[in-house]
């Protein structure tokens, strides 16, 4: 009897020892040093910053309007328009394509200006680049680049122009003015009308304080080639703007 006694009370005793031990949380750390738990924690911490996005650019003016994250130290981003858009360009009026020749604009009414060091005969060399001014019958003028593609010299009026750029005159005469169109982007709007329009840029570039450039390229292939807006981020505000398609 007394033998029944003692086994029972020893089942009772391990199964109270067993349910204790079921109730106990586990302590992942038992065993582990402070300073091993320590590394641990700052090792995960270090891999959860690692995964946010490195900011390369040094600017924190364009941060103000689109994500600063997506672009190099260089301030360039793998950001383009795309080979199917399209440069739809107006300007007082008058609708301009690119590339054109000199033959193209004449048409409708531009010529090159007074003062030019190259006519439409002038030879230009190889791959070489001529500056220039067109004028239309009002006086209004407009500056331009000529490029000859080919592998020898040609005559400017055979090469094309592959570059138009507008000045904004909206701020100087706001009741008298040219306007332009170059793919929804107008002489009134302020820095994030443009980014509403064409997107983020592919390149960004500080000039001064008071002057900044947007580069929108259309692949890239080719970086000369698309929009470059011209800004003034101390007054919101675009100053001129550049179109070119190289051919």
């Amino acid at each position: 009897m007394v033998r029944l006694k003692r086994i029972a009370v020893g089942l009772l005793v391990l199964l109270l020892l067993t349910s204790f031990a079921a109730c106990s949380p586990i302590d992942h750390n038992y065993g582990v040093s402070s300073e091993v738990a320590a590394d641990e924690e700052q090792s995960a911490k270090t891999t959860a910053e690692s995964e946010e996005p490195a900011i390369m650019s040094s600017d924190r003016v364009m941060s103000n309007y689109f994500d600063i994250s997506l672009f190099d130290e260089e301030n360039y981003a793998e950001i383009y328009l795309g080979k199917k858009f399209e440069i739809n360009a107006e300007y007082a009026g008058d609708t301009f394509k690119v590339p054109s020749k000199i033959s193209d604009v004449e048409e409708i009414g531009w010529t090159l200006a007074d003062g030019n060091i190259y006519d439409e005969n002038s030879l230009v060399f190889s791959y070489e680049t001529v500056d220039a001014v067109l004028q239309n019958e009002n006086g209004l003028k407009m500056a331009v680049q000529f490029y000859n593609s080919s592998r020898s010299s040609v005559k400017l009026s055979e090469c094309y122009i592959v570059k138009f750029r507008i000045e904004n005159d909206f701020y100087q005469n706001p009741q008298s003015y040219n306007e332009f169109d170059i793919s929804g982007i107008n002489n009134q709007m302020a820095i994030t009308d443009i980014i509403y329009t064409l997107g983020t840029p592919s390149h960004f570039y500080e000039v001064s304080d008071s002057c900044y450039y947007l580069d929108y390229f259309i692949t890239k292939k080719d970086r000369r080639n698309g929009i470059t807006v011209y800004i003034n981020p101390q007054e919101d505000s675009v100053t001129a703007i550049e179109f070119s398609y190289y051919k």
